[in-house]
């Protein structure tokens, strides 16, 4: 057998593996599971909270971490052992809960790998009817999680209200804080020390692999860290133009089975 290409695959979920049904299809599927046979190494790794990334984990059957909260935690999908977790700190995750209430902002806060919310938005049904993630209305959610230290924060909002205050905040903590967006409407908020590349580097290195043994795929621009440290980056087609900018190789489109469709090519899959 001719040696592979790549040892280690790193896939983002939404608009990238899953489609605009956010499921994944049948060819996705296929080339998954037909490179996890030749010998890859897959791990699927997302901005959503761990219980909603490890559902597709599952379906694949993966027996590998998954790195979810942009890498902020990575926990094995079979064993449950946790690899890495950072959290915001508290003091800091306080300032985004009062700017929240004060300007009447939807916030979702992931504490434990649960999320909580103030109240039922519209913003919430939208969010839970794309991920499907689990959630809970907390009475008292100001005060009762002041203090807390999440996982990871979103402010959920129009694109208009996110990309003004992406550098309001962005300013407001410099560098005490990762400031990305997944999607247009979300806003979210890790520990500085967390990306999905660095989440990446860690489980690379723990398997005994190298940046060049490395492919990964993603759309937006929490995915930008992992492309760009990744021996190959790859960008859907459906990706946004930053992304693009700083992919090794653009591919088709996620509704075109696009990342089935390179790993077929990539790893010679029949």
């Amino acid at each position: 057998m001719p040696p592979l290409p790549y040892r280690l695959c790193a896939i983002d979920l939404d608009d990238t593996l899953l489609g605009p049904d956010h499921q994944i299809s049948a060819r996705n599927a296929r080339a998954v599971a037909a490179a996890i046979a030749k010998g890859v190494t897959v791990v699927l790794a997302s901005g959503r909270m761990h219980e909603s990334t490890l559902i597709f984990a599952r379906q694949l059957g993966l027996d590998t971490p998954v790195i979810s909260y942009h890498g902020a935690l990575v926990k094995h999908a079979r064993t449950g052992e946790v690899w890495w977790h950072e959290r915001l700190p508290g003091d800091l995750g306080a300032v985004v809960l009062d700017y929240c209430s004060e300007h009447s902002l939807h916030l979702n806060f992931y504490l434990n790998d649960h999320l909580y919310v103030a109240a039922y938005t519209p913003w919430i049904k939208l969010y839970h009817e794309r991920t499907s993630s689990p959630f809970e209305v907390l009475p008292d959610f100001y005060v009762t999680l002041r203090g807390a230290a999440p996982t990871k924060l979103i402010i959920i909002d129009t694109p208009e209200t996110t990309d003004r205050l992406l550098p309001y905040f962005q300013d407001l903590f410099a560098d005490s804080l990762y400031i990305t967006k997944s999607n247009v409407e979300y806003l979210e908020f890790t520990s500085p020390n967390v990306n999905k590349g660095r989440a990446l580097e860690m489980v690379a290195h723990r398997f005994g692999f190298t940046a060049a043994d490395t492919i990964a795929f993603g759309d937006s621009w929490n995915d930008v860290p992992m492309l760009q440290w990744a021996g190959l980056g790859v960008a859907v087609g459906n990706a946004r133009p930053e992304v693009i900018a700083v992919a090794d190789r653009v591919i088709g489109r996620s509704e075109e089975d696009g990342v089935g469709v390179a790993l077929e090519e990539i790893f010679g899959l029949t």
